[in-house]
């Protein structure tokens, strides 16, 4: 359990959680890892912890470095406790180190811990320390995704600590993008936008209008979760990404989730493909019974049309539907286009509770579609001229 050196003097010390298969509700097939970077200068400085449960490996990387005793500073870019909860040992190891944060990691710290007798040092946006041959710039960047989080710029290395920023949950052998599968890993990078940043992407766009405006040269971007860009091909790819993905960008795709009982709403949600494919959209169909709602949610960003699909059960949405709507609506995805279907047995009216998510988040659409039992040829048909008018939205 060695630190393995990512730029001269700088040590990977985090952790991999192989075994972690859901976070926050999101299925997280690949597992994923708490990175945690140490820099050796004439004031040694460790950014970021790791989760409780793997404090042991962390601290062994840490000795396999240095001794505790000659830690001066622990960063922390975020309080969020896969991140946090080794903090409260390494400081028992290292009472001498001072915590650099914000006001607003201050406070959370102390909200979740034991903070007795810990010394801080509290920066601003823009701030910078000198720790010996190197210096820290700090760039705060509040709800990206918690009050607290920042991200933290060594400038003599090029080189950007954003925390939960840029990263995927994507855990395997390698430490670096270039040495893993980078379809994998855009896979996985988007489906960390998508289910962790979505409802921040007015913050995300300022994060990367500050780094510009601030001058910050990147040419590596080691994040919390997941593996490391390296170099300048790689930290544009990532940074121009999140720019898109932040602006709400699409690929013009179509996607049509649902779930069915006996059938009816499985066969609108064909016969909703059916139109996208002879249009010549890219059309993706998922049941809610097979698949899981981040899986689908990771499509998002490619997505101009969504179509959601409910079986009316006990006058209500469908659990399962409820479920990924419920999702849907904290996550905010913003320019889309939106059309709520259904099919009912004696209460017609319930996609109505879809339709009224769809104007919440301020998306376009057109009037809702629903059929008492199974759609004869005629219903498709008319179903049909409702996908239409969607896709005929400007």
């Amino acid at each position: 359990m060695n630190g393995v050196e990512i730029k001269p003097g700088i040590y990977w010390v985090g952790v991999k959680d192989w075994n972690l298969t859901e976070f926050h509700g999101y299925s997280t097939p690949y597992g994923s890892t708490y990175n945690s970077y140490l820099i050796m200068d004439d004031k040694i400085t460790l950014v970021d912890g790791v989760k409780h449960y793997l404090t042991e490996e962390q601290v062994a990387r840490i000795k396999s470095v240095t001794d505790f005793s000659k830690i001066d500073y622990i960063v922390v870019n975020h309080v969020e406790m896969d991140h946090s909860g080794s903090i409260p040992q390494l400081m028992k190891l290292a009472p001498q180190a001072k915590i650099i944060t914000n006001s607003a990691g201050k406070m959370a710290l102390e909200a979740h811990f034991d903070t007795t007798g810990w010394e801080y040092e509290i920066i601003k946006m823009g701030d910078s320390i000198s720790i010996g041959k190197r210096s820290l710039t700090f760039m705060t960047t509040p709800m990206l995704h918690w009050p607290d989080s920042m991200m933290t710029y060594v400038k003599e290395e090029k080189l950007l600590l954003p925390n939960d920023g840029f990263g995927q949950h994507y855990c395997c052998d390698a430490l670096f993008v270039k040495d893993a599968r980078k379809d994998i890993v855009l896979k996985e990078a988007q489906s960390y936008f998508a289910n962790i940043l979505y409802p921040y992407v007015a913050q995300a766009e300022k994060a990367l209008q500050t780094a510009a405006s601030l001058g910050l040269d990147i040419e590596m971007i080691a994040p919390s979760h997941g593996l490391i860009w390296s170099g300048k091909e790689e930290v544009e790819t990532i940074l121009g990404l999140y720019d898109r993905w932040a602006s709400g960008k699409n690929d013009g795709k179509a996607i049509i989730v649902y779930d069915t009982m006996w059938g009816a709403t499985a066969k609108l949600a064909a016969t909703a493909m059916g139109v996208f494919q002879d249009a010549g959209i890219p059309v993706m169909k998922y049941c809610l019974k097979d698949k899981q709602t981040s899986e689908i949610i990771a499509a998002f960003p490619e997505a101009e049309y969504v179509l959601i699909g409910n079986p009316t059960l006990n006058n209500q949405l469908f659990p399962r539907v409820a479920g990924f709507v419920t999702y849907v609506r904290g996550l905010a995805p913003k320019n889309k286009k939106g059309l709520a279907f259904g099919s009912y047995g004696w209460k017609p009216g319930v996609v109505n509770q879809i339709q009224d998510v769809f104007n919440e988040l301020g998306w376009q659409t057109v009037a809702p579609f629903d059929e008492k039992y199974t759609p004869k040829s005629d219903v498709l048909e008319r179903f049909k001229e409702r996908v239409k008018e969607l896709i005929a939205l400007k």
